[in-house]
């Protein structure tokens, strides 16, 4: 095959995989927004602030069970059935061990935030990563296999299942177990998926020896799982003790939203990164195109639609969820900040696991949580509002941090920073702030929230035109040539 050929196949799969796996990831997120709108109008900040509680023991106890293992069988060059087979046990066994001991420490959990009604509530709940352990290896086999198409379908089915089961449930009156059902529906189903469209089967053979050739590379992804969970649930978990649960009710949902437009962009970019830089990884000079390329799309659709979602944060909660939710604002508002910067950094840690270096992507996860929770324990007493505030700012300075790991490893010049990134950033915060003045003074609530969005758009497709305009061209052309196709 020439080397225009690969580089025109290798285009078409990078451009193809962040198409599809983007609209399919808006698709799902949308989903996942509108069934959760119904969610929120029914249910209470304590509600969700009770969950919220435990939750952060639910999404540890699934890194634990899922170990690192499929990023370690994406990463190891050949891999056979005894593979997913010891992938398949372990995670099951360690998904096992982990339920029992929460089983047990239910009423110490439920002792330490003063919340009786934690002990069967947790004990429940904790059902959600027991159930996707039995579903880790055959989603290993769709990620290594590119089957990108079905793991769509899966989360996409899984969503509308369990969000309907948990707004009917909601609206007769289940108060917060129709959200715990809700997740823990969400795990069974996504299980199902994944082994439905998975050609693995796991057999009663019983070789480990797998898991001790990946165990080097997955358990450095595993610690740091566990601080991307930890950083993503912290705040429910340091602050129970210190704040009510209706306080911190109303951080649960814009923490969710700020991620659920987070990762429309992460789970698009990450379908194809890793795979992507992993194949030219020979090549240095074209995996940085390729990089720039990618990093570049990423802040393209990030700040806008983050910066864009804290620009009508107030009416959009008064729209969707009703005034009762006014206090939500500024969390939102903030995280949604923090979501834009930490969008383009997870390209760079892409970057850094294609290139095999999970400890320094291990190191730059754990000290960034580390740091999180010193601010959050040390802080307490500053106010909700000040503490997030601090982790957002931090979320957008660790962009530096990932930045100067990458460049040992990449030809990435700082000049590249600023103009695949921050050029962004400043193109989307000019068109946001000039929507948000434009429409001021609009009384109506309806006219002025969509109008603040149609201005807030035409305002940058023009500046980037003006300014920036690669990957808008691009992203025309692409469509046009799908279009005259069809």
């Amino acid at each position: 095959m020439s080397s225009q050929t690969k580089n025109d196949s290798l285009k078409s799969k990078t451009t193809k995989g962040l198409l599809w796996g983007g609209m399919a990831s808006i698709i799902q997120q949308f989903l996942g927004f509108g069934f959760g709108l119904l969610l929120t109008r029914k249910l209470e900040p304590e509600d969700y602030g009770l969950v919220g509680l435990i939750t952060i023991f639910s999404v540890l106890a699934s890194a634990f069970q899922e170990s690192g293992f499929v990023y370690g069988i994406v990463n190891k060059k050949e891999v056979q059935h005894k593979d997913y087979n010891a992938v398949f046990w372990t995670s099951v066994g360690i998904g096992t061990f982990i339920y029992i001991v929460l089983y047990l420490a239910a009423p110490l959990i439920a002792l330490h935030y003063d919340q009786p009604e934690l002990v069967d509530l947790s004990r429940f709940t904790f059902l959600s990563f027991w159930l996707g352990s039995f579903g880790v290896a055959h989603n290993a086999y769709l990620f290594r296999n590119l089957k990108i198409k079905e793991r769509v379908i899966t989360g996409t089915l899984a969503l509308i299942l369990s969000n309907t089961i948990g707004v009917y449930l909601a609206y007769q009156n289940y108060a917060y177990w129709a959200y715990a059902i809700q997740i823990i529906s969400y795990s069974g189903f996504n299980m199902l998926g994944f082994w439905y469209f998975s050609k693995f089967r796991p057999t009663f053979q019983f070789d480990f020896k797998p898991i001790r050739d990946i165990l080097g590379f997955s358990s450095k992804i595993l610690v740091t799982n566990i601080f991307i969970n930890i950083n993503k649930n912290v705040y429910a978990a340091v602050l129970g003790d210190h704040y009510s649960k209706t306080e911190l009710g109303y951080t649960i949902n814009p923490n969710k939203w700020s991620q659920m437009a987070q990762s429309i962009l992460t789970n698009m970019v990450n379908n194809v990164t890793q795979p992507i830089l992993r194949e030219i990884e020979d090549e240095r000079d074209r995996q940085v195109r390729v990089f720039r390329k990618l990093i570049s799309f990423t802040a393209f659709l990030a700040f806008p639609m983050l910066f864009g979602l804290t620009t009508v944060a107030k009416d959009f909660i008064t729209i969707t969820i009703t005034d009762k939710w006014l206090q939500s604002v500024v969390f939102l508002q903030i995280f949604c900040i923090g979501a834009a910067f930490d969008s383009v950094s997870n390209v760079f840690s892409s970057l850094i696991i294609s290139k095999g270096k999970s400890q320094i992507y291990m190191r730059n996860i754990v000290v960034f949580g580390l740091l999180q929770i010193a601010i959050l324990v040390f802080g307490k007493s500053l106010g909700l509002e000040t503490l997030i505030t601090l982790t957002s700012a931090l979320n957008a300075l660790w962009i530096f941090v990932w930045y100067i790991s990458a460049k040992p490893y990449m030809n990435y010049s700082f000049r590249y920073l600023l103009t695949d990134i921050f050029a962004y950033a400043l193109l989307a915060a000019i068109s946001c702030l000039a929507a948000h003045y434009a429409t001021a003074a609009i009384a109506n609530l309806y006219l002025r929230f969509a109008s603040t969005i149609g201005i807030a758009v035409c305002s940058y497709i023009i500046v980037n035109r003006i300014f920036k305009p690669s990957i808008l061209l691009e992203l025309y052309h692409y469509f046009l040539t799908v279009i005259r196709k069809k």
